[in-house]
């Protein structure tokens, strides 16, 4: 029932069924016409060209990542979003909320395992194409140690 409900909303705040190709930004038109029409009426083309201008240098630019990797996982019950992404931190002004040492310390056994976890994986692929690339090949490393099932 509730992806029921999440979809209804989904079609009413954009217009159509949820995809998932990445939605752009609005535009700065598309704030403009939230404004009451008898206010946007007395707007002159200068006034409007301004608030315009204002409101793109407000809206948020997208910043290139290196990695940006995003998937859902659809589950019987609810469905989950995940989202990984490294790049700069082109941020001007740092954040005010306070980090106790306990979370920098999980962040950085979380970053930790996420890098060897992801070296393992990437080592293991590795070694097993070598491995199928050698045994296509017919190559033999140690002749007489394995001669199969029943042999």
């Amino acid at each position: 029932m509730k992806t029921y409900w999440y979809k209804i909303r989904q079609v009413v705040r954009t217009g159509g069924p949820p995809s998932e190709t990445p939605r752009l930004p609005p535009a700065p038109a598309t704030y403009l016409a939230q404004i009451h029409p008898e206010v946007q009426a007395s707007l002159s083309l200068r006034q409007r060209a301004e608030v315009e201008r204002v409101i793109a240098l407000a809206m948020p630019k997208p910043a290139p990542k290196l990695v940006d990797l995003r998937f859902t996982i659809d589950l019987l019950v609810s469905r989950y979003f995940i989202v990984l992404m490294v790049g700069k931190d082109r941020r001007r002004t740092r954040r005010d909320v306070p980090v106790s040492r306990l979370t920098k310390f999980g962040n950085w056994v979380m970053a930790v395992a996420l890098l060897l976890g992801f070296n393992l994986a990437l080592s293991t692929s590795v070694v097993m194409l070598v491995y199928l690339i050698k045994s296509a090949l017919g190559i033999n490393l140690l002749p007489g140690h394995f001669r199969g099932f029943g042999n």
